[in-house]
């Protein structure tokens, strides 16, 4: 488990979206048991025990922190934008059932999000699951990735307004040095 890759659709890397720390990683450990070359199953099931060793979460706190995510996770929200149109799309169809017996869960994912976690032939990033699992905020793996798509020319251009938009935080830190007191500077130590 400890060589699993995750891998997105640019389209979903440079989405915007804000998800806890725990939800983030709750989807990407769910894309981490996906081949991304074939049809991700629509129902995925993880354990606290998974969700512990893939995330370095100490097993006394997994189910906690797993069933947390998962309450987290059917109210977030996905805006992709493009030239022509602005779309919004849920990551789960369903609240996820908390399999309490097994100490697991099951989420269901959109057909939408289906699109941009398989059967990619083109434009997608991926990377290894275990550089994010001990990264301690969600702006540290949103930033993460969003270096990552660029992994392979070794440098990215990206206008603030457009980091504002991928973190979910368009509305906030008007200001550069506060997006970068409390954002940046923390995402890079974290």
């Amino acid at each position: 488990m400890n060589n699993l890759s995750v891998t997105k659709s640019n389209s979903l890397i440079d989405a915007s979206y804000k998800l806890n720390v725990q939800a983030q990683k709750l989807v990407l450990a769910c894309l981490g048991k996906v081949d991304s070359r074939g049809n991700a199953p629509k129902e995925m099931t993880l354990t606290a025990l998974e969700f512990s060793e893939l995330m370095g979460i100490d097993i006394k706190n997994a189910h906690r922190e797993l069933y947390k995510a998962s309450d987290t996770l059917f109210d977030a929200v996905i805006l992709l934008r493009d030239e022509q149109e602005e779309v919004k799309l849920r990551w789960i169809q369903k609240g996820v059932k908390k399999l309490k017996g097994q100490g697991a869960i099951t989420i269901t994912w959109t057909d939408e999000v289906l699109k941009y976690i398989s059967s990619l032939q083109s434009r997608f990033t991926t990377y290894k699951l275990r550089h994010i699992a001990n990264l301690q905020s969600a702006h540290s793996i949103r930033l993460y990735e969003l270096l990552m798509k660029f992994n392979a020319t070794g440098e990215r251009v990206i206008y603030v307004d457009d980091f504002r938009s991928a973190l979910g935080i368009s509305d906030k830190y008007p200001q550069f040095r506060d997006l970068n007191k409390w954002v940046i500077k923390p995402a890079v130590d974290g």
